[in-house]
């Protein structure tokens, strides 16, 4: 899995690429949380496009986000 992030205006936008697992679904978390609680963005995307497989654990890690 590899995660790029990119600003546009007022939006933060993470790409991610590959599988969201057990495994690194906490990076993600980790990630999303970041940007929202310590940066204060007002608006993220997680742009999954280019994300073939995620399981449980990493839809539990954009939903906490």
């Amino acid at each position: 899995m590899q995660i790029s992030v990119r600003h546009h205006d007022k939006t933060t936008i993470f790409d991610v690429s590959g599988d969201i697992d057990f495994a690194n679904s906490p990076e993600v978390r980790q990630s999303v949380l970041h940007e929202i609680c310590e940066s204060r963005t007002a608006r993220v995307i997680v742009n999954l496009h280019q994300v073939r497989y995620i399981d449980s654990s990493g839809v539990a890690s954009l939903i906490e986000g």
